[in-house]
């Protein structure tokens, strides 16, 4: 092959300014993925870029293609270890991006490049699977113009120029955020043509529809929220925050259980009704976050539901028919008193215990009902047994293990959190002939004045029991006698001053007004948005475009999108120098050519002022002529006196009056 051998651009090698932007691009993508990816994703990176800096710089040669097949087969056996052997979004991504990594180990030319690219393009939109808050757009922006840049590199010669690629690649950008907005605003909200699941590594959070000792505690470790609460009305009482969950029906010596459970939804029945509300309703917006879970939160007790495919079951509480695994809005109503439905169905079921364990606490609560004139009066007593006889709410209970959890905690133990005394007074009243069933979801929140609303998190996780007295259900907080504050406090503000050493550290610094504020004030940016987002649907973008050109049709909406297309091509073609806007031309030169309009074209070599002794010969009327070429000469060789553009237009103005004159 010679040197004037015609190469192909898409096969010319790779220059090392090309390089260095791949590494750098690969490099952002990873750690914008490092979250949801294994640790040993990094030191493969570290690996394969060393190995292809090398192989640019001489020093190692290109790996041959069994030493490509061996790192790919040892990738996808480091993905099996890992966990990720299941088809989820967690292991399509991580495979994604595995590949995305070893492609660096055979780039050599512009078209490897160019694809690993096109590659970085399409995870900075998978990012958004993840999550899709304000930070996460931004990251998603810097990835497309880090991207956008990287192109430029790969597709320029050895010479590239940095400052023209940020300029290119800026102005790419910016032309392309008009149709962004276009579509967000005008284009169709079209449900997904396929679905992948996202359960890989225990997606699932919150509270769930089984409770047993030690559950409640590990989540009030953490502060991720779990719903955000707007209220049209105005806010209830901070002792009546009790966000109802799971109603948890079936008890099997341990753990309490729902009696519809999220793995079998097919078994749920038909829509059941609600209580019907009395006096006045509080009527909110809930925001919830990915959870993994189906079940709906709400202030005790909803009585009416606008969830979409929300399933209302008989035990007054309501789930999605499949997980949610992306933020959900939805609409409630709540009353403090509330008459119920028919509840005979689930009366029996509410009493049951079984047969063995516990023995020893259930012939305490069958001694101790004896002196009691009524089941509302044994209740009160036990209230009150709890008050006075050294019981102890703590993050951090001992365990009691074995089948006499129960009698081993409130006969001796006394220790627990709000899981403890929920199963064990549940206990004690069924063993009584009391119906009970316990109830899993939040007490409390932070009400954030930024953005009017109350954040619930999962450290507010708690457990209190509900018992039909006859007339229907009524709640017992077994909390509110063990520690009374609790009922007007978040779980971290009163431990924050008894217990500190049993909470996170983010809840310990949350006493500094200045991280408590700040973190307020984020939160109700990320509300906004998250709002903003999921309220703005194709009815919304049907009533903008209706308002700005008249009734909706298929052919306005083409018209309107190609005539923005079109303005931003134009917008972008000026911007990179292939269209040029006609310019005016500056005096003198405007002038004369306004006379070689009028008069004709001066001839080759003919120099000003020589053209205007023609014309003035030949036209010995038009004196005008003669003001015109004094301005011009004065202007081209006398360029400290700046002569203004009015004294041009006056002596144009002037010649144009004698041409009329003398044609007549």
């Amino acid at each position: 092959m010679t040197d004037s051998t015609y190469i192909p651009p898409h096969l010319r090698a790779l220059h090392q300014a090309g390089l260095k932007y791949l590494l750098l691009v690969q490099l952002m993508t990873l750690l914008a993925f490092l979250p949801y990816l294994p640790g040993w994703f990094f030191a493969l990176f570290l690996v394969v870029g060393l190995w292809r800096w090398r192989v640019l710089h001489g020093q190692m040669r290109k790996p041959p293609a069994m030493v490509l097949w061996a790192a790919v087969l040892m990738g996808l056996a480091a993905l099996m270890a890992s966990g990720l052997n299941r088809y989820s979004l967690d292991s399509a991504v991580a495979l994604c991006v595995l590949g995305y990594l070893l492609k660096s180990l055979e780039v050599l030319r512009r078209r490897d490049g160019i694809f690993q690219i096109y590659l970085g393009y399409f995870l900075a939109g998978v990012l958004l699977l993840y999550r899709f808050d304000p930070i996460a757009a931004l990251i998603v922006i810097l990835l497309l113009f880090f991207n956008t840049l990287a192109l430029q590199a790969v597709t320029a010669g050895g010479h590239y120029n940095a400052r023209y690629g940020l300029t290119q690649s800026s102005i790419i950008l910016l032309a392309a955020l008009p149709i962004m907005v276009a579509g967000y605003l005008f284009f169709p909200r079209l449900p997904p043509l396929w679905q992948i699941p996202n359960d890989q590594r225990g997606a699932q959070t919150g509270m769930t529809d089984e409770i047993s000792p030690g559950s409640v505690e590990r989540l009030a470790q953490s502060v991720a929220p779990v719903f955000r609460v707007a209220f049209d009305t105005p806010l209830p009482a901070r002792n009546q925050w009790y966000w109802r969950g799971n109603t948890l029906s079936v008890f099997d010596g341990r753990s309490w259980q729902a009696e519809y459970r999220s793995a079998n939804p097919f078994a749920w029945p038909s829509q059941a009704r609600l209580p019907s509300g009395l006096g006045p309703a509080s009527r909110y917006s809930v925001l919830m976050e990915n959870s993994g879970q189906r079940w709906l939160y709400f202030l005790d007790w909803p009585s009416a539901i606008e969830a979409g495919k929300g399933v209302i079951l008989p035990d007054a509480r309501a789930a999605s028919r499949t997980p949610i695994t992306s933020l959900l809005r939805y609409r409630a109503s709540s009353h403090r008193t509330v008459t119920w439905p028919d509840q005979s169905g689930l009366i029996a079921s509410n009493l049951l215990l079984p047969e063995q364990g516990n023995e020893p606490l259930r012939q305490w609560a069958q001694t101790q009902r004896a002196q009691y004139a009524s089941d509302g009066d044994f209740i009160d007593g036990l209230m009150h047994h709890i008050r006075t006889e050294g019981f102890f709410y703590t993050l951090q209970p001992p365990a009691y293990p074995g089948d006499q959890s129960l009698a081993d905690f409130w006969l001796t133990g006394r220790r627990g959190f709000c899981s403890h005394y929920a199963s064990a007074m549940g206990y004690i009243l069924r063993s009584v002939g009391v119906p009970t069933r316990l109830v899993g979801g939040y007490l409390g929140g932070t009400y954030n004045p930024a953005g009017d609303y109350v954040q619930v998190r999962q450290m507010e996780a708690h457990v209190w029991l509900e018992v039909w007295l006859g007339q229907g259900w009524q709640r017992i907080d077994p909390t509110a006698a063990v520690a009374p504050d609790r009922i007007e406090m978040n779980l971290d503000t009163l431990f924050r001053r008894s217990q500190p050493g049993d909470l996170p550290l983010l809840s310990r610094m949350g006493s500094l007004s200045l991280l408590n504020g700040l973190s307020l004030y984020w939160d109700s940016m990320l509300y906004q948005w998250q709002v903003l987002i999921l309220d703005y649907d194709n009815s919304v973008a049907k009533a903008w475009f209706e308002s700005a050109f008249g009734r909706f049709s298929p052919l306005k909406l083409a018209i309107a999108i190609l005539s923005l297309m079109a303005l931003v091509g134009l917008a972008l073609a000026w911007g990179l120098g292939m269209v040029t806007w006609p310019t005016r031309q500056r005096e003198p030169y405007r002038s004369l050519a306004r006379i070689e309009r009028w008069y004709g074209a001066r001839a080759d070599a003919e120099t000003v002022q020589t053209y205007f002794q023609r014309l003035a010969a030949q036209h010995p009327s038009h004196s005008g002529l003669w003001m015109l070429a004094d301005l011009i000469e004065r202007s081209l060789y006398r360029r400290a006196e700046p002569i203004a553009a009015r004294e041009f237009r006056a002596a144009r103005h002037r010649l144009v009056k004698q041409r009329r004159r003398h044609s007549l």
